[in-house]
C-alpha cells in the first residue's frame, strides 16, 4: 500500500512540474510575440508602403503586370485622378530577367525578400514601374499626411523636440549649411527625377520649426504658402519674423540646383 501512495505522489510531482513547464512555455511565448509587435510598431515607415496584396497594372485600369505584398516599401508619384504611378527597385538574380525584362511568374525579391510576383513579362525602366489606386496606398505612411496630421494634434507646440517621432519614422537627413537654419529632410524620387530635389523639408531655428518645404500638396492651418521656383513652396508661419528672407533663401536654393 505504501509503494502505490509512493508511486501516486511521484506521478503527482511530476504532473506539476509538466503544467509549469508548460505555463511557462506559454509566457514565453507571449513574452516573444508581445516583444515582436513592439518592433513592428517601433520599425521606421520611410515611405509609402502599400495596403496589400495589390494588383499593379500597366496602366490607369490596365492588365495586371505585377502584384506586391502587403507593407512593401514603395516609391510614387503623387495621385492624380485617383490612381498613383509606382515603383520598387528588384536585386533578382540575372537568371530572372530576359533582354531587360523581368519573367512571368517570377518572384520579385528586394534585397533577397520576397516582395511580390510578376503576372506578366515586365519590363525594367529603371526599376519596376506600374499603376496602383490610391487607396492601395497606407495614409499613414504618407509623409505629407503625416505632418498634417502632427499639425491638427499639436497646433501651438513646434519644438524640434515634438517632431523627434517624425524625423526618425521617415529617415529625415540633417542639414545645417542655411545661415543658422537646420533642415531635416528627405527626397524626391528617382520616378519623379533621375536627379530628385527635396521633398520635405522641416526648417528650424534655434530648434523651433519656421518653415516647411514641399513639392508636393501640404496643407497646414494658419501659414502662408510661398509659390518657389520649380514647382517648389515654402510655408512660413505668421509669428516667424524676417519670413520674407527665408522664402528668398530657398528660393536662391532650389535655383543653385539647375
Amino acid at each position: 500500500m505504501k509503494k502505490i501512495i509512493i508511486i501516486l505522489a511521484v506521478f503527482s510531482l511530476m504532473s506539476c512540474l509538466s503544467d509549469k513547464k508548460e505555463k511557462e512555455g506559454d509566457s514565453e511565448k507571449e513574452e516573444q510575440l508581445v516583444n515582436t509587435e513592439q518592433t513592428i510598431d517601433e520599425e521606421p515607415i520611410l515611405g509609402e508602403r502599400v495596403e496589400g496584396p495589390v494588383s499593379v497594372r500597366d496602366t490607369i485600369d490596365g492588365e495586371v503586370i505585377f502584384t506586391l505584398n502587403d507593407n512593401v516599401l514603395i516609391e510614387t508619384v503623387h495621385e492624380e485622378n485617383g490612381w498613383n504611378v509606382i515603383g520598387i527597385l528588384p536585386t533578382n538574380p540575372e537568371s530572372d530577367f530576359e533582354d531587360g525584362v523581368l519573367k512571368k511568374g517570377v518572384k520579385i525579391l528586394v534585397d533577397k525578400q520576397v516582395v511580390g510576383k510578376t503576372t506578366k513579362e515586365v519590363e525594367l525602366m529603371m526599376g519596376l514601374v506600374g499603376y496602383i489606386q490610391k487607396e492601395n496606398i497606407k495614409p499613414n505612411t504618407i509623409i505629407e499626411n503625416a505632418l498634417m496630421s502632427h499639425f491638427e494634434e499639436n497646433k501651438d507646440n513646434r519644438d524640434l523636440a515634438n517632431f523627434k517621432k517624425i524625423i526618425s519614422n521617415f529617415k529625415l537627413q540633417k542639414d545645417d549649411q542655411f545661415d543658422g537654419m537646420t533642415i531635416y529632410y528627405n527626397y524626391e524620387n528617382w520616378i519623379v527625377d533621375p536627379s530628385p530635389m527635396m521633398r520635405i523639408g522641416l526648417v528650424f531655428k534655434n530648434e523651433r520649426l519656421i518653415a516647411v518645404l514641399h513639392s508636393r500638396p501640404l496643407v497646414i492651418e494658419g501659414t502662408k504658402d510661398n509659390k518657389l521656383d520649380h514647382a517648389f513652396d515654402c510655408i512660413t508661419f505668421k509669428d516667424v519674423e524676417n519670413a520674407d528672407r527665408i522664402v528668398k533663401i530657398f528660393n536662391h536654393f532650389v535655383n543653385s540646383g539647375d
